[in-house]
């Protein structure tokens, strides 16, 4: 399938979509507005002592602007209000939503070979997409196949997934599964679909002012002076009521049909990730022949829904409110060749270990074996020794930052700072994470820090702050900063202090490029000196103005990284996180170019630009560069 094609096809369709249903809130406002406006006459005393007097709807004049413009202003900041509540309730984070469908953790160093299996394809899925691993839940009691995405960025997504999906799909049909998944975190659909959420709660405003009216004049009937005119109000009311719940109605049959449209965009970036257009395809051919498919029985999941792989609930009206395309129109666009018949759940897919470490070895055999060779080439020679506890996962960071230095007197003074620190046993683990390490590159110790992130996210509060200040002051000791140390650090700071409640998520805040140009003119300076000596200064600065050409800029002088601070880079990363993703997109495509300029792409050049990507909220799959 062509699958550049399918996704500019879905990203068009869902734009117009989206203004439709903006048109149809502001039609509803104004409408509404007329409502109200009837109301506020009839207590000007328009036709008093009238139970609907036609004064009330006669044509608006000049008078009745304020009063017009007034409720217009009511109605939609009674929406606002209404929305930015339900926006605080939904941006708690992915792992509020995993928790509250009952999902639960699968642990790093879970013993489970089907939990193990689950967080594999995970990290195959990561890897190929450009972001560190996410936590992944299972909701145990879901028999059905199914499966979703959750949080508002990268920075705090989780990934879930039933324990029918677990059990009944293979390898390959999990991996399409997850990188469906991934496709979600990566388009933006977890924001969009926030939106749509809060646009619909903010349309129910209309029918809870309905409400009122009905409801206060109904306990107020009974005295003698509220009869005169009440008519009036309750007919109001009631039109109001009718106004929000089609408002709702419509609302829904359109976040429907956006939910649709992205998909198919899943569907096909999930192949860009896979190569293979019968992952997903199979996956789809299972729930096919289950009876329940992927409907969840035990949990609501009609507010959240569209996050999920396969239709979670039945709908007597699918044309209209159906969160998901037909299973057979999926399958035909994966595979054309489709005979129309689903394929049987595996029913067991593992033999049985002579031990629990055989087992584990096995799966991680397997991990290597079925990784998607054009992207994880690179995995298939990692150490065995997994960082699959806090303590291992700390270590791994520590001696990655260790294998890079080569002063001396810095590695002895780090040898002190981490006695001082109260982590028993880390200072051999590091010991152990290094002889791990030297073996491998640098590329690979950044993959190999991603795999950890769920593992780090276990830490304790303290025990992160302990680490994060660890790490400060092992950044600190030599007083330079090159761009691989900075990047290592950013890559872990900035997903644990949002998981830890430190940082919150990226905001849009910059829209111009004018005003980040020296965090921008920082970012290619320090790519274009990394890896060239003094006598290459030349060359890195071509590769530095071929990045600005990228940006349409010229005549910026290439900027003096050797004294940059920690800070500095932090903050400047975390200005550029700030920016929209279309003109963090253009930052990232001008480092391509700046690192590009001597037309070749080094390995832990392209493993940097993917993690800078990964910290300002817009990773770029791996199999793009």
């Amino acid at each position: 399938m062509n699958f550049y094609l399918s996704q500019d096809r879905a990203r068009k369709t869902t734009r117009w979509l989206v203004v439709f249903y903006l048109l149809a809130l502001l039609v509803l406002c104004v409408v509404s507005s007329l409502v109200l406006l009837a109301v506020v006459r009839a207590f000007q005393g328009y036709g008093a002592g009238v139970v609907m007097p036609a004064t009330l709807w006669m044509p608006l004049r000049p008078e009745d602007w304020p009063w017009l413009l007034g409720v217009c202003v009511f109605v939609l900041g009674g929406a606002l209000i209404r929305s930015l509540l339900k926006m605080r309730e939904l941006s708690q984070g992915g792992q509020a939503v995993a928790l509250a469908l009952g999902g639960r953790k699968i642990q790093p160093d879970t013993r489970d070979l089907q939990e193990r299996k689950m967080l594999n394809v995970v990290e195959e899925m990561a890897i190929a997409s450009g972001m560190p691993v996410p936590e992944v839940y299972v909701i145990d009691q879901e028999e059905g196949i199914n499966a979703f995405a959750a949080g508002l960025t990268p920075t705090d997504a989780v990934i879930g997934v039933t324990g029918g999906a677990i059990q009944k799909l293979n390898r390959e049909q999990l991996q399409g599964v997850v990188g469906h998944e991934f496709s979600h975190i990566l388009n933006g659909d977890m924001r969009l679909n926030l939106r749509l959420i809060m646009l619909i709660s903010g349309i129910e405003f209309v029918s809870v002012v309905g409400r009122i009216f009905t409801q206060s004049n109904r306990r107020s009937y009974s005295s003698r002076g509220s009869r005169k005119g009440g008519g009036g109000l309750v007919l109001a009311g009631l039109v109001l009521r009718l106004l929000g719940w089609f408002g709702q109605l419509l609302g829904r049959m359109i976040q429907a049909a956006v939910s649709r449209q992205r998909e198919y965009l899943a569907d096909a970036s999930a192949v860009q990730f896979t190569r293979n257009p019968l992952a997903v395809a199979d996956a789809l051919k299972v729930i096919g022949h289950e009876a329940v498919e992927g409907r969840l029985t035990h949990t609501d999941t009609h507010e959240v829904s569209h996050l999920f792989f396969a239709q979670a609930f039945r709908s007597y009206f699918n044309l209209l409110f159906a969160t998901h395309p037909p299973l057979e129109e999926r399958i035909r666009l994966l595979d054309p060749a489709w005979n129309g018949d689903y394929l049987a759940p595996q029913k067991a897919v593992l033999p049985e270990p002579k031990s629990e470490q055989a087992g584990l070895e096995m799966l991680q055999g397997l991990a290597v074996a079925g990784a998607m060779q054009t992207v994880l080439s690179d995995t298939a020679d990692v150490a065995a020794e997994e960082a699959r506890d806090p303590l291992s996962a700390m270590a791994l960071v520590v001696a990655a930052w260790w294998l890079a230095q080569t002063d001396e007197t810095v590695l002895k003074q780090a040898e002190a700072l981490l006695a001082e620190y109260v982590f028993p046993g880390l200072q051999a683990a590091v010991a152990e994470q290094r002889q791990a390490l030297a073996s491998l590159s640098r590329q690979q110790h950044l993959q190999r820090i991603e795999r950890a992130m769920p593992s780090l996210k276990s830490l304790s509060e303290p025990q992160y702050e302990a680490f994060r200040k660890l790490l400060q002051h092992l950044m600190d000791l030599d007083g330079q900063h090159d761009l691989y140390e900075q990047v290592l650090a950013q890559l872990v700071l900035r997903f644990l202090d949002v998981h830890f409640g430190l940082a919150k998520p990226h905001k849009v805040r910059y829209r111009r490029l004018s005003s980040v140009l020296l965090e921008v003119q920082l970012l290619l300076s320090m790519l274009a000196d990394y890896g060239h000596e003094t006598a290459q200064s030349a060359l890195a600065q071509r590769a530095y103005e071929r990045g600005l050409q990228v940006l349409g800029l010229q005549g910026k002088p290439l900027m003096d990284t050797a004294e940059t601070s920690s800070e500095t880079f932090e903050q400047a990363t975390c200005k550029l996180a700030l920016c929209t993703p279309e003109l963090k997109q253009q930052i990232v495509r001008a480092m391509l170019a700046c690192a590009e300029y001597d037309h070749q792409l080094l390995e832990v050049e392209r493993e940097l630009i993917v993690a800078i990507a990964a910290t300002l909220d817009v990773p770029i799959p791996r199999s793009l560069l």
